[in-house]
């Protein structure tokens, strides 16, 4: 597994022990975590690993995570994703309300060593529906989430790439004798 523990920081960027403040010290911190991403092959994800009882302010966030979020969304790091581990109900709350203040269509993975994750940022139900659907598969594609949910095939594809589009998901692609057909699976960091 590809990671980055956030205790680096502390260090490079002379920070308080468990406190990421201010914009000036986020924006330091996006070029760490930009040549972190774009050193780890394509199409895995890059586990940021923050230490207990942390406190990310929303000037930080806002310059490195936020920012970073919206690089992948926009595709400057190809397949490549970041999932969130260790953030506490502070930080989280802080990096939601830059999203909401900046009224973004943003989300992340926040997950945890035991497998168990969730989704921050802004999701639309349905796209969260179909998140925790990829996440207890294998790996699925859109006909098989049209049968499963009753949606008509072009839904059940758009609910997929939106997905895929924020890199919430993984993509490969198959070409049959039906054609081209992407199949998705979830993002795996236990391994």
């Amino acid at each position: 597994m590809n990671l980055y523990e956030m205790t680096q920081l502390y260090k490079e960027l002379n920070l308080p022990e468990s406190l990421f403040l201010t914009r000036d010290k986020g924006g330091q911190a996006y070029q760490i975590l930009e040549t972190q991403l774009k050193a780890i092959p394509d199409k895995h994800p890059l586990l940021v690993v923050f230490p207990p009882d942390q406190l990310v302010d929303g000037s930080f966030a806002d310059e490195s995570i936020i920012r970073l979020g919206e690089a992948i969304v926009t595709g400057d790091f190809a397949d490549r994703s970041i999932l969130l581990q260790g953030l506490t109900s502070d930080s989280i709350t802080n990096i939601e309300a830059v999203i909401t203040f900046r009224k973004l269509k943003l989300a992340f993975l926040l997950v945890e060593p035991t497998g168990d994750w969730k989704c921050i940022g802004q999701l639309e139900p349905s796209l969260l529906e179909t998140l925790a659907i990829v996440a207890n598969q294998t790996h699925i594609t859109a006909p098989e989430l049209a049968d499963m949910k009753g949606l008509a095939i072009n839904s059940a594809s758009n609910r997929l790439k939106r997905l895929y589009n924020q890199r919430l998901v993984r993509r490969e692609h198959e070409i049959s004798d039906k054609g081209l057909q992407y199949i998705y699976s979830f993002w795996n960091w236990s391994e």
